[in-house]
């Protein structure tokens, strides 16, 4: 049988699609062999009684040249009923929306346990988008601390991190902690390959999201350049939809002159985007601190009929906290709290809390 030419044509195209395809297909994914330092380990979670427990969470530190100085592995364990936030993270390693993606699950106990999703490297590679499609990485899911994964990233690499509170309630909190925790257990059971297009740091995230569609998101610039990730996140309501992304980008900014090895990394890589305002300073400039991130201090008074709590200055200076019930342990205490202000000409004064602790 002869082929025209036309259909030689076809079946060279074919060949030319499917040759790929068919070295792709024949790639095995191993947990074997000799990783970068930071990559070697896997993570391994257990539930049990309600209590998340993890072994080998990395809590490294590092030279000012990126190179791993102190190795260290943890055993640690979470309550699942204290699971109190989500935070969302973004990474700017480069121009035009280049970016890696994390979750950090905050603790009652002012722990954070960040997931990092990334691609898993051999001692002589280095990271490009372009092999992430061609099997040239493994997956790895880092579990860790935030002075080792988020510190590397904002102190020492000095990449551009923000980090941002997710609107979630207990219910979608432990969804996406379950979610990612079975991730990393089917992982440790079964390798795969990382895949820049299919399989990153943002649509493994995003996957545990039941509106979220593999195939719609490969049309989305904002999933395929992770960057721009939080723009899709606000639209999606898990971050505040009624402030101005810019603004908040601006405000989400960690400091990369915070060091990991200062003592209370975490709470200092979030409180230095509060500026601290006294309560008469902020009562007397309420219409120019509206919706924006403040600090302040005073005393917890509460009303018991309706319900409701606010804090105070000698001057009767007062702002509303929002909600109440995490203001109601602090009733009658001095205390420290940030968060964003409102002033609403009806409404009044108020304060809806990111942080509330007894003032020093």
């Amino acid at each position: 049988m002869h082929l025209t030419a036309k259909y030689k044509w076809i079946v060279g195209i074919l060949l030319l699609l499917g040759l790929p395809l068919l070295f792709l297909a024949m790639q095995t994914p191993t947990h074997h062999g000799d990783w970068q330092p930071m990559q070697s380990r896997l993570p391994e979670v257990r539930i049990d009684n309600d209590t998340l427990h993890v072994r080998h969470l990395r809590d490294f530190r590092y030279h000012p040249d990126g190179k791993v100085k102190t190795i260290r592995y943890l055993e640690q364990s979470y309550p699942l009923a204290e699971l109190k936030g989500v935070w969302f993270g973004i990474s700017h390693f480069a121009e035009r929306g280049l970016a890696h993606t994390l979750l950090s699950f905050e603790f009652a106990d002012g722990r954070y346990l960040v997931a990092s999703v990334e691609a898993r490297m051999r001692p002589q590679q280095s990271y490009h988008p372009l092999p992430g499609m061609l099997h040239r990485y493994h997956k790895i899911i880092i579990l860790g601390s935030e002075e080792d994964i988020i510190g590397l990233r904002s102190h020492i690499r000095e990449e551009r991190v923000l980090l941002y509170p997710l609107q979630l309630n207990e219910a979608q909190r432990q969804h996406i902690l379950l979610g990612m925790m079975k991730d990393v257990e089917a992982l440790h059971q079964q390798p795969a390959f990382y895949n820049t297009l299919l399989d990153n740091c943002t649509t493994s995230l995003l996957r545990h999201n039941p509106q979220y569609s593999t195939w719609r998101g490969l049309l989305d610039y904002r999933i395929l350049l992770p960057g721009h990730s939080d723009n899709y996140a606000q639209q999606r309501g898990w971050i505040d939809p009624e402030r101005d992304l810019r603004s908040w980008r601006r405000e989400a900014v960690i400091p990369a002159g915070v060091s990991p090895e200062q003592a209370a990394f975490s709470q200092q890589i979030r409180r230095p985007n509060y500026p601290q305002l006294s309560l008469s300073l902020l009562v007397m400039q309420q219409d120019l601190h509206h919706g924006k991130p403040v600090q302040t201090r005073g005393v917890v008074r509460g009303f018991a009929d309706p319900e409701h709590y606010w804090i105070e200055d000698p001057r009767m200076n007062r702002v509303a906290l929002e909600p109440g019930e995490r203001a109601l342990p602090f009733l009658g205490q001095a205390v420290e709290v940030s968060g964003y202000f409102s002033f609403h000409p009806e409404q009044g004064r108020s304060l809806r809390l990111e942080q509330i602790e007894i003032s020093p």
